[in-house]
């Protein structure tokens, strides 16, 4: 519903959505138990997935709760700034919209990590790298939620502006079409920009798998290649000596580990082409201890449902 309306009698709709929710609840509940019994699963197993169904309710219930608080919450401001209920309301509805666009946003995000994770594993990729894959993922679906977010700010204001000089609903509608594609565009040469460089990660990684099973490079750069390390003995840069990093790949007409460093405060990482001599292994690449090794081991990537 459009949520958000006038104080008149009957439920709220915040009592009307726990009541829908809970109806909705237990005829889940209902079904998956059924089909669980007909299918010869264990009460363990039933409980189990029944615990999961409320989770995943619950979950469900606190974002709609959300949901309907930010619709009143838009009411309530547009009856403040003077406008009739039935213009509030409307406005109300935009932002339902809003709203139901954002989740079909979270819908595509997610699916499309489940997909980068199963293609990575069926890939044979190692988990240090599914998880780089993942993060990197998710750095860009952010990237597209915060672009969306300020694209749909960027009609709205247009809209009030066009509205506010007194434009017709023709002229309103063309200034909101062409800020969508000033956004639209802005957000395509960033995307393409994120994509191309997780697409030389993606080829450093397979470069520095392929070499890390090379057996004519000696058994002294395999250690170190793609190893947390640490970086000392430099007398050019000695602001890097301590900072940490990992040696992404062996350049072999440099001689030298490709290092990506840490960024620290205010220092952004870099990458850096630096000799065996000045790296000390604190995290090998296979997760071990390493040589004066601290490091935590890394985690396997979360499994996504």
């Amino acid at each position: 519903g459009g949520g958000g309306g006038g104080s008149g009698g009957g439920e709220s709709p915040m009592s009307l959505l726990a009541r829908e929710g809970e109806k909705e609840l237990q005829a889940a509940l209902q079904k998956v138990q059924a089909d669980m019994e007909s299918q010869g699963c264990s009460r363990e197993e039933i409980g189990s997935q029944l615990a999961s169904v409320r989770e995943s309710h619950a979950a469900y219930m606190r974002q709609q709760r959300q949901m309907l608080q930010e619709r009143e919450e838009v009411y309530k401001e547009a009856i403040a700034e003077g406008l009739t209920p039935e213009a509030a309301k409307a406005r109300v509805q935009a932002c339902a919209q809003w709203q139901q666009q954002m989740q079909r946003l979270q819908a595509k995000h997610q699916a499309a990590m489940q997909k980068t994770h199963h293609e990575a594993e069926a890939a044979g990729v190692s988990p240090a790298e599914i998880k780089r894959r993942l993060e990197a993922q998710r750095r860009l679906q952010q990237a597209e939620a915060e672009a969306w977010q300020q694209k749909m700010r960027a009609r709205q204001q247009a809209a009030s502006e066009a509205a506010e000089k007194g434009q017709s609903a023709a002229e309103v509608e063309k200034a909101v079409k062409a800020v969508t594609r000033a956004q639209d565009a802005a957000w395509a040469e960033r995307e393409a920009a994120l994509l191309a460089a997780e697409g030389v990660a993606r080829r450093e990684a397979a470069e520095a798998a392929r070499q890390l099973a090379d057996a004519s490079l000696s058994p002294e750069i395999r250690r170190i290649l793609l190893a947390r390390v640490r970086i000392g003995g430099l007398s050019a840069r000695p602001d890097l000596n301590g900072r940490e990093g990992v040696a992404k790949m062996w350049v072999v007409e440099k001689s030298r580990f490709a290092v990506l460093v840490d960024g620290q405060g205010a220092k952004a990482a870099e990458q850096l082409l630096l000799k065996a001599a000045n790296l000390t292994v604190l995290q090998p690449a296979g997760g071990g201890g390493g040589g004066s090794g601290a490091a935590a081991e890394e985690e396997e990537p979360p499994p996504l449902e």
